[in-house]
């Protein structure tokens, strides 16, 4: 319970250290605050704002309604879906339309989110559903709600989103949209597919089970983040793997650094009594 307790503060703490610096990130591509500059950045401070809020209230209300949970990290989850949903098109949509895209990207995310349970895809923080697919929903939010005035201030353009008039060219902006998010898609997946493949194939891409359910960094660190989950008898037995070379525990205790000497072969076996046991091999 403490321990989850430390999680969800981390995870709130961050979430809001993200939304503070996401001002930067938006406002900034200002990169001025003179002159009509301002305008934009004072817009590109609303929408993030408004967006976020919106998506992290959907997040809980509608989380509630799905499994009655009231979710601290499904409300942080939904905040930073409102503000990667708001991103794209902070500095040419109104206001209102924020709102209307927070929610959108929130209902985005926990569908994404149920679907990648559905599927069996493993993803333990929610980063797909987040980036991934509210990414994809930014990008075209960005071309159905930019308002003209508001691309014509802050890019000198006469574009605009497909719902606004702008002498045609609000179905070539969408048009646009689409295709740099296909291609994205497209130039993404190749290139994962085949870094992973080739990983995959060199045995590089995961370790076993047994280290997995012991903890690579208990296993090369001699230190678990995880401490107060891991039995005693198993803490007791790395402590003593790890006694026996000094040379890794000082360089995990007195330099802090992270290492990846060779990881000791672990393997699952089962006591006389008939429980499980993890053996740390010498």
């Amino acid at each position: 319970k403490q321990w989850y307790q430390r999680r969800v503060r981390g995870q709130t703490v961050g979430a809001l250290i993200l939304w503070v610096g996401w001002y930067g990130f938006n406002c900034g591509s200002t990169l001025s605050v003179a002159g009509s500059a301002a305008d934009v950045a004072g817009l590109a401070a609303s929408t993030t704002t408004i967006s976020p809020t919106a998506a992290g209230l959907t997040s809980l209300i509608l989380g509630r309604i799905i499994d009655g949970r009231l979710s601290v990290e499904r409300a942080n989850n939904g905040i930073l879906a409102g503000l990667v949903s708001i991103t794209g098109g902070c500095a040419v949509v109104n206001p209102e339309m924020a709102c209307i895209i927070g929610i959108i990207g929130a209902c985005v995310y926990l569908l994404s989110s149920l679907l990648l349970k559905k599927l069996m895809i493993d993803d333990v923080v929610d980063a797909s559903p987040v980036h991934l697919f509210c990414g994809v929903w930014g990008a075209i939010a960005a071309s159905l709600f930019a308002d003209p005035q508001n691309v014509e201030m802050a890019y000198g353009t006469g574009s605009c989103g497909l719902f606004y008039s702008c002498d045609g060219n609000g179905p070539k902006q969408f048009a646009a949209n689409l295709i740099f998010v296909i291609v994205v898609i497209v130039w993404t997946s190749l290139w994962s597919l085949l870094i992973f493949t080739s990983l995959a194939t060199m045995n590089k891409l995961r370790v076993s089970l047994a280290t997995e359910k012991m903890g690579r960094a208990l296993l090369v660190n001699g230190v678990s983040a995880y401490e107060k989950c891991l039995s005693r008898r198993i803490s007791r037995r790395v402590s003593t793997y790890m006694s026996a070379r000094p040379h890794r525990q000082s360089i995990a205790t007195h330099l802090n650094m992270v290492t990846t000497p060779e990881i000791p072969e672990v393997e699952a076996g089962h006591s006389e009594a008939g429980g499980s046991k993890l053996e740390v091999g010498n």
